[in-house]
């Protein structure tokens, strides 16, 4: 009888060693996501094959990676029994704060974004998420009103006892409205006490204002957080430090050159060697921080790095020389056989604008010495966290320094804030750079309301499409 555990841990190249230490919260874990025999052969045989580039050690790595931190999000209940501090948080958000939790606390201190972690595992890897939707769904995240499926999942695995109840949830209302409603709706549905801290900023820079510029702005951005990282103290009994910060984001500084030399390497090479669905799980990193910490993503990322540049070198790529390449506002990475619906139809989506870091991300930091104002002038260069000009802007400098086709946006209808808002940039970006963009209509998490055989006319039109208005710049380029 097929031991598809092991197969499946073999097929991230786990080790021997570490498969035997693994298995006992593996076995936990796939108990408590319901993950039976068939859908976990289907992974190994299919999905993850056919969906990953998994010629490459450092991306089977990196998948290993995930399942890690998929099963500590299971192992919370364990330990909490065990007297661990459980502290949550949820996207958008940076990881520097909830690395510095884990710089002060170590091994007594849990941190993680359940929801995003949990749809990641599920969806990405064994397309599984959707029975966990519809358990939100019937506690009144009614579908036909479009939520978060993220603030959907946080819902289900804490109904179904997949999660702990946290000692603290920091809530980054800073773009997300529902995620805070949501905790509140926790409270109320179960009855039992789900301790959350909220922090908000306005939204209130003009368009030819960039944020990292309006001193006042970020100085209180810095003191939210700093209230924020006080309540997580508060809540644990342990005293979140200065210096704590400091090293999470010398760490995260570092992590994301790494990240940046691979993105790089994917986004230029010709012929394509790495599809952008690889990439964005590296790049998740910087913001969605791992109990695990760094370790398992940064071996792999140092690993595909190598693999990269040996493919280049050799002239080997997952695609034809001269594919066109585009780039999308955020890479449905949970929805994976998307990317290769693309490659199909003969256009490679190369990397996601939203997570690649632009210029403004890479400069140093104006106050070295604060830990805080560092952190809180970070999340003001991020690109989800601009005002909708100063993020069309990133994706424009992006475009052109990688020297992409055309854009994709969309997949974001569950969203009325970000989703509507990627309808102008569309306009802003074509407009600008003269290259072809398209808007999808679609849920960035969730596949429920759409599958390959349904999207696969809009897409081969929208390829179809492409090359066409592609051909003709190129032909007015030469006429020039």
């Amino acid at each position: 009888m097929r031991d598809v555990d092991r197969d499946l841990l073999k097929l991230l190249a786990f080790s021997d060693e570490e498969i035997e230490e693994f298995l006992p919260k593996w076995e936990i874990a796939r108990k408590a996501l319901r993950l039976d025999d068939a859908t976990i052969a289907n992974a190994i045989d299919h999905f993850i094959p056919e969906n990953w580039d998994i010629k490459y050690l450092g991306v089977r790595k990196l998948i290993g990676a995930y399942l890690r931190e998929g099963v500590e999000q299971c192992m919370t209940p364990t330990y909490k029994a065990e007297g661990k501090k459980i502290v949550y948080g949820i996207l958008p958000a940076i990881s520097n704060y909830y690395y510095a939790v884990k710089e002060a606390g170590g091994d007594d201190v849990f941190i993680g974004f359940p929801d995003h972690m949990l749809v990641n595992i599920l969806n990405s890897f064994f397309h599984a998420a959707a029975p966990w939707l519809d358990i939100a769904e019937s506690y009144g995240f009614t579908y036909g009103c479009r939520h978060c499926p993220l603030n959907k999942m946080r819902v289900a695995a804490y109904v179904e006892n997949v999660i702990a109840a946290p000692d603290i949830i920091w809530s980054w209302g800073f773009n997300c409205d529902e995620g805070p409603k949501t905790d509140e709706m926790l409270q109320g549905i179960t009855g039992k006490e789900w301790k959350y801290h909220v922090s908000r900023a306005p939204h209130d820079s003009l368009l030819s204002e960039k944020e990292e510029d309006i001193i006042a702005r970020v100085e209180y951005m810095s003191e939210q957080m700093k209230l924020g990282v006080k309540a997580i103290s508060d809540a644990i009994g342990i005293e979140i430090k200065p210096e704590h910060v400091a090293s999470a984001n010398k760490k995260m500084r570092a992590y994301g050159f790494k990240v940046g030399v691979l993105t790089q390497l994917a986004a230029t090479a010709d012929p394509p060697v790495l599809g952008g669905d690889s990439v964005s799980l590296a790049q998740c990193i910087m913001n969605v921080p791992f109990n695990t910490g760094t370790k398992y993503a940064e071996e792999a990322v140092d690993i595909l790095t190598k693999e990269l540049r040996a493919a280049i070198k050799a002239g080997e790529g997952v695609m034809p020389k001269g594919t066109p390449k585009v780039a999308i506002r955020n890479l449905p990475y949970c929805i994976p056989w998307l990317g290769q619906m693309f490659r199909q139809n003969g256009l490679m989506v190369q990397f996601a604008c939203a997570l690649t870091q632009s210029s403004r991300q890479t400069q140093p930091p104006t106050r070295p010495d604060d830990p805080w104002y560092t952190a809180a002038e970070a999340w003001s260069r991020n690109p989800m966290c601009s005002n909708m000009k100063n993020e069309c802007d990133s994706y424009i400098e992006k475009l052109k320094t990688y020297n992409a086709n055309g854009m994709l946006l969309g997949l974001f209808d569950f969203d009325r804030w970000v989703g509507p808002q990627q309808k102008l940039q569309a306009k802003m970006v074509e407009e600008t750079l003269h290259i072809p963009c398209f808007y999808i209509e679609g849920d960035f998490w969730d596949d429920r309301e759409y599958s390959p055989e349904a999207l696969k006319t809009r897409v081969e039109s929208i390829c179809q499409v492409f090359k066409m208005r592609l051909a003709a710049l190129e032909a007015e380029k030469e006429a020039e």
